[in-house]
């Protein structure tokens, strides 16, 4: 037996008694003495089998050659981008200087002789059919003469006008013409008098589809692979299947890495379902103001492309299957070292499912099971206090409370604080229920709280409470920001808008539509919690609270639907249109309290 022979045959037996140890390890959990005795018990596993050698060698030397492939074809498509791109720019600066040479003979003409000029635009249109649309205008911009394939004319891209006129040429970003039905982009150039004075400009509807369609045609990658070219915003403006153009590919991974400036190449389903290895490659966009880059992307069937390394693919998949059995071997005994104990985990989440906050696992050790026995002690206890603290916050009106009650440490006994409430109500309500059935009734304050607690939580107030057909919300009682009167206003005026919509809903099923009153002041008050020490009330208490009750109730006497105190008007005067209201008491107060009504707002809202 030779030495080769002998060294095998060893490596064999070491291999055997190897895996013998390896299986009564990991099925004892020997290393669960150990604090990481679970990834020692992994590393063992994967070190017996000899998977991970031959994986990251087989990987590797796969991934090198299909690199050298890909790198291959990005660097093609790296100097293909950059012929196009010179050739695009070469082609608009021949463009602009035919226009500019043609339009300097023609500008005197086309004040005296429009028609003349016209038909000499068509010859320039016949000559290149590229120029969809020219223009002559003078130095003020405006339009002297035009001629256009479509017969009707696009307006004029004041944007590049305002820049030709300047003296300086200008490209426009491309576009998908609703006039042509096709890519173009908007060229100018400067038309100037011998002493180089900007006389006027001339400008085109330049077509770039026919220009991009015969360069991706004539790039393409072995039997399979084509290009197509694609726009600042993902979409293809270039492809050898005209259907696919305006097609959105922002979505392919190559193109939002292009987008960005990167290279890169990716194997993936293309849009029509089919795997494909894509290469996708940045180049300039010839627009002048704000450039979007555009992106060469080419797709070549994944089999094609990676045929030259398939065969080494082969071997490395027989070598990774063989060790891959051995792997399985392993798993199976690992798995199982694994799953008993975590049947002990599935019983005590089971429980926890089932409500069960008391259930504990046994699981013990210091390793990383014996780590998630304890863990799930602890998740179970978190739990218990997350219920708890559910319940403490159930007591209070609006949910929205719980979450700054969590991160802002409000004391039971609160704090004085200057806020902006709200109080509304239904108008003759009481009348209206006696119509109505107690299904009806409900029904009707459902869907009208609805809306109006969300145009309260919209500007981020605090529903405070209902009162029957009324409710009072709180703007700056949790935050520190001091826009609190303009955000209670934007809430009135949302809610009266809201209250339309609900009255044409009425409406249209012949229901009585309704009136509401808002009532809206700013005070120092009470912020803080009342009630038993079995139900709590965050509430605000304090003058102003019935001082802004009063205030609503005056709606009905002015005819008015929203009306805010001095204290109010004086931070949002500059926002809103407003509306003094007569002096008039307020019920159980004896002091007078100005009052405006809110009429609209002056700026748009945010």
């Amino acid at each position: 037996m030779g030495a080769s022979a002998v060294l095998v045959g060893l490596a064999l037996a070491v291999s055997v008694a190897g895996v013998a140890v390896l299986m009564v390890a990991v099925t004892r959990r020997w290393f669960a003495r150990f604090r990481r005795g679970f990834l020692l018990s992994l590393m063992v596993a994967l070190a017996g089998t000899g998977l991970a050698i031959a994986a990251v060698l087989g990987v590797w030397a796969y991934t090198e050659e299909r690199d050298t492939l890909l790198g291959q074809i990005v660097s093609e498509m790296t100097h293909i981008a950059q012929i196009e791109q010179n050739e695009i720019r070469e082609d608009i600066a021949d463009a602009q200087t035919s226009l500019q040479f043609f339009a300097t003979r023609m500008a005197e003409d086309a004040r005296r002789n429009p028609a003349a000029v016209r038909e000499r635009l068509r010859e320039l249109q016949a000559f290149d059919p590229r120029f969809l649309q020219v223009s002559l205008m003078d130095a003020e911009g405006r339009i002297l003469v035009s001629s256009s394939v479509a017969g009707e004319v696009e307006p004029a891209n004041r944007i590049g006008v305002a820049h030709t006129l300047d003296g300086k040429p200008f490209v426009s970003d491309i576009y998908l013409s609703p006039l042509f039905k096709r890519w173009v982009i908007y060229i100018s150039a400067p038309v100037k008098d011998a002493k180089g004075a900007v006389t006027g400009a001339v400008s085109a509807r330049f077509d770039m589809q026919e220009d991009l369609k015969a360069f991706v045609r004539m790039v393409r990658f072995g039997a399979d692979g084509y290009t197509m070219i694609a726009n600042g915003d993902g979409r293809i403006i270039g492809h050898p299947d005209e259907a696919r153009l305006d097609t959105d590919v922002s979505a392919y991974p190559v193109v939002r890495a292009a987008l960005q400036g990167r290279t890169t190449s990716a194997i993936g389903a293309n849009l029509a379902g089919t795997e494909m290895l894509m290469v996708g490659q940045p180049f300039e966009s010839p627009s002048t103001l704000r450039p979007k880059p555009w992106v060469l992307v080419a797709e070549m069937a994944t089999a094609e492309a990676l045929a030259p390394v398939r065969a080494l693919r082969a071997k490395f998949a027989l070598a990774a299957l063989l060790a891959g059995v051995a792997c399985l071997a392993v798993a199976g005994l690992l798995s199982r070292s694994v799953t008993r104990p975590l049947h002990d985990v599935l019983d005590v989440v089971q429980k926890i499912r089932d409500g069960d906050l008391t259930a504990r696992t046994a699981l013990v050790g210091r390793d990383e099971i014996g780590h998630l026995g304890e863990a799930l002690n602890e998740m179970v206890k978190g739990l218990a206090d997350r219920d708890r603290i559910k319940e403490i916050f159930g007591r209070y009106v609006t949910t929205q409370v719980s979450q700054e009650l969590l991160d802002k440490q409000i004391t039971l006994g609160g704090e004085r604080r200057r806020v902006t409430m709200l109080f509304s109500d239904i108008r003759n309500f009481t009348t209206m229920s006696e119509a109505m059935t107690p299904e009806q009734i409900i029904t009707l304050l459902n869907d009208y709280f609805s809306e109006m607690v969300d145009a309260v939580f919209e500007q981020h107030g605090i529903l405070d409470k209902f009162i029957g057909d009324g409710m009072l919300a709180v703007f700056g009682s949790l935050d520190d920001t001091k826009d609190h009167e303009r955000r209670a206003v934007l809430a009135g005026l949302r809610m009266k808008s809201l209250l339309a919509k609900i009255n044409g809903e009425r409406t249209m099923v012949g229901q009585a539509p309704i009136a509401i009153g808002i009532g809206i002041h700013t005070d120092d008050v009470i912020v803080g919690n009342i009630g038993s020490r079995k139900r709590l009330e965050y509430t605000v208490i304090g003058d102003g609270v019935n001082t802004c009750s009063r205030v609503e109730g005056l709606n009905k006497e002015f005819g008015t639907t929203i009306l805010i105190t001095d204290s109010t008007w004086e931070a949002v005067r500059d926002d809103f249109e407003c509306r003094a209201m007569p002096e008039a008491p307020l019920k159980g107060k004896t002091k007078i309290t100005r009052v405006f009504e809110v009429v609209s707002s002056k700026v748009a809202t945010g």
